[in-house]
């Protein structure tokens, strides 16, 4: 029997698959807390009538500016955690489309060999691998459709999130 190098369960696909979903929308949920201080600090210096002196008008906007820009740089770089966290996903997804390229690879190299056999008993055991590396086929291919929706929905999140912040200046 061939060495394996190191092999999921697919438990463990599944898992990671999961918790790269539940990281992402975890930080997405952060941003949109941060997005909405934003939004509150811009609508309240809206809001302010400023109608005492000049030097404190002043001091108040600039308070409540700074305010808005250490909560942006917060935003900002929370961001940049989301984007490592989807590319980390990405990768995993990538792990995944090559592990079913192989099993793909694997599937055509069973039906060569079982076209070559003339016992029936050995065939019959080529079709059982053969059933098994389709039903590992399977499984990556919805992973991998889960692992890209989840991708997909973080990433127009983010822009969403991104747009509430960046284009309202």
């Amino acid at each position: 029997m061939k060495l394996r190098r190191h092999q999921p369960r697919r438990s463990d696909v599944t898992e990671k698959v999961s918790q790269n979903r539940n990281d992402m929308e975890a930080k997405e949920l952060n941003l949109d807390r941060i997005a909405t201080d934003v939004e509150t600090v811009r609508e309240t210096l809206e809001k302010l009538e400023l109608d005492g002196t000049v030097e404190g008008t002043d001091e108040i906007e600039r308070e409540i500016e700074n305010a808005e820009g250490v909560t942006v740089e917060i935003f900002d770089g929370e961001d940049k955690v989301l984007e490592t966290l989807q590319d980390e996903a990405s990768d995993y997804q990538e792990e995944m489309d090559g592990r079913n390229d192989s099993s793909e690879s694997d599937l055509k190299k069973v039906s060569l060999a079982r076209a070559k056999i003339e016992t029936q008993e050995t065939v019959s055991e080529l079709e059982n691998a053969k059933e098994a590396i389709i039903r590992d086929i399977d499984f990556f291919m919805e992973q991998i459709q889960i692992a890209k929706k989840d991708i997909k929905e973080s990433e127009y999140a983010q822009d969403e999130l991104h747009r509430r912040i960046h284009n309202e200046r």
